[in-house]
This record gives C-alpha cells, structure tokens and sequence, in this order.
C-alpha cells in the first residue's frame, strides 16, 4: 500500500464512523443560554483561583501502599 494522501483518505472511510452516545443528543430539551461577560469574568476569576490555591497532598508511607 503506498502512503499516498489518497491511500489516507480510502483507508480512513473504509470504516464508518460510530453512532453518536445518546446522552449527545439534547432530545428537545432548549440550548442553555450563552455565559454573559460577567459570568465568564467570575468564571475566569474562580479558575485563576483554584490554580493559584495550594491544596496539600495525601502522601502515603510505601509499606502502606503496597
């Protein structure tokens, strides 16, 4: 088989691909409203928050993980 872009394209379609999962599909449940700047702002803030607060670790003794 040659590694051509042809030979690519034939081989990605000689599969179709999967159905869509069912918890995909919305099933006439209304689109969720777009996030207003002010939320995405505090959206932002809690982000570079939670990424800046230290959270200590649970370290475990090697005897005890084995």
């Amino acid at each position: 088989m040659s590694s051509s872009p042809q030979a690519v394209d034939d081989q990605a379609l000689a599969y179709p691909e999967p159905a869509a999962h069912p918890n995909w599909h919305r099933h006439g449940r209304p689109a969720p409203a777009p996030l207003t700047p002010d939320r995405q702002r505090r959206n932002q803030e809690l982000l570079l928050l939670a990424l800046r607060t230290h959270r200590p670790h649970t370290h475990r003794n090697l005897a005890e993980a084995s």
